[in-house]
């Protein structure tokens, strides 16, 4: 998965050369990455029409998760059993562990409408 990190991220600033990190996989593994692997077999270059028929889907996305812009940021399904949550306060999988008395209200919130569109 490429990444890099901008002068504004909580990490140390760092870009990514697609052709310097494809040559070292290519050098050291004898591999050429297939860097829209999860797009072509996952969906996603369309979100409006590559998610359509998926049902009964929650994409949560905690408003602190780094992965959050590549993450399913509205509202897409067909049907309207998929939902894409924002969660205010939370960061990466936050919602899914377990529940602690210094979780912020956003994310218990976030936990009972996961619960509700689960039953």
């Amino acid at each position: 998965m490429p990444i890099g990190y901008a002068n504004d991220s909580m990490f140390l600033p760092e870009s990514f050369n697609y052709t310097s990190y494809t040559e070292s996989c290519q050098t050291t593994f004898g591999l050429t990455p297939y860097y829209d692997w999860a797009l072509d077999i996952f969906g996603g270059w369309n979100n409006s029409v590559d998610f359509l028929a998926a049902t009964n889907i929650v994409w949560s996305n905690g408003e602190l998760d780094p992965w959050r812009a590549g993450g399913m940021n509205q509202n897409v399904t067909e049907s309207g059993s998929g939902i894409a949550l924002y969660i205010e306060n939370a960061a990466h999988h936050l919602d899914l562990r377990e529940p602690n008395v210094e979780d912020p209200a956003s994310v218990t919130s976030g936990r009972g409408v996961e619960m509700d569109h689960i039953k």
